[in-house]
C-alpha cells in the first residue's frame, strides 16, 4: 500500500457521509487558514534556513490537505 490513509470497504449510510463531509470540510477550511500563514510567514523570513523550513512545511502540509481532500471524495461521494 501507499502508504496513504488505510480505507474499510463497509457500507456507509448517507446521514453518516453527510456528517462526515461536513467534518471535513471543516477541517479543510481551517487547514487553508493555516496554509495561508505558512507561506506569509515563508514570504517574510528573511533566514534562509528558516525560510528553506517554511517551505518543507509547506510542502508536507499541502500533501496533508490532498490526503484529506482525497478522503471526502472516496468515502463521502464529494
Amino acid at each position: 500500500m501507499g502508504g496513504g490513509i488505510p480505507i474499510n470497504k463497509q457500507r456507509i449510510e448517507r446521514p453518516d457521509k453527510n456528517r462526515m463531509r461536513q467534518n471535513l470540510e471543516d477541517i479543510q477550511l481551517l487547514q487553508k487558514e493555516l496554509e495561508k500563514r505558512i507561506e506569509d510567514f515563508e514570504q517574510a523570513e528573511t533566514v534562509e534556513d528558516y525560510r528553506i523550513f517554511w517551505q518543507t512545511l509547506k510542502n508536507q502540509y499541502r500533501q496533508t490537505i490532498q490526503a484529506v481532500s482525497n478522503y471526502m471524495v472516496r468515502k463521502c461521494n464529494r
